[in-house]
């Protein structure tokens, strides 16, 4: 998995090489680079990420420890209700 996430972070980033602790930000990634890269984990791995789980886990080492240590799984989000039109709701 490490060496695949390596691959991914070197590909996304064009460069030809990334160590297991190199900090994806620290060399050139940026939050647009960082959705492309989640896209591909996504794609090549089948593993669901976030852009704060990339910024909280930023290199390929944390990634992948993040990747297999099991979750508390998120609150869903309430869903929205349509309002009358016009009618505030602050």
């Amino acid at each position: 998995q490490q060496a695949t996430l390596c691959q991914l972070f070197a590909d996304t980033l064009g460069l030809p090489h990334i160590g297991t602790h190199d900090n994806f930000f620290d060399h050139g990634g940026h939050s647009l680079l960082a959705t492309r890269l989640i896209s591909r984990i996504r794609t090549h791995l089948n593993h669901e990420l976030t852009i704060r789980d990339l910024f909280e886990h930023p290199t390929v080492h944390d990634i992948s420890n993040h990747l297999t240590t099991p979750t508390t799984p998120r609150p869903a989000l309430r869903p929205m209700r349509p309002t009358p039109a016009g009618r505030d709701t602050r």
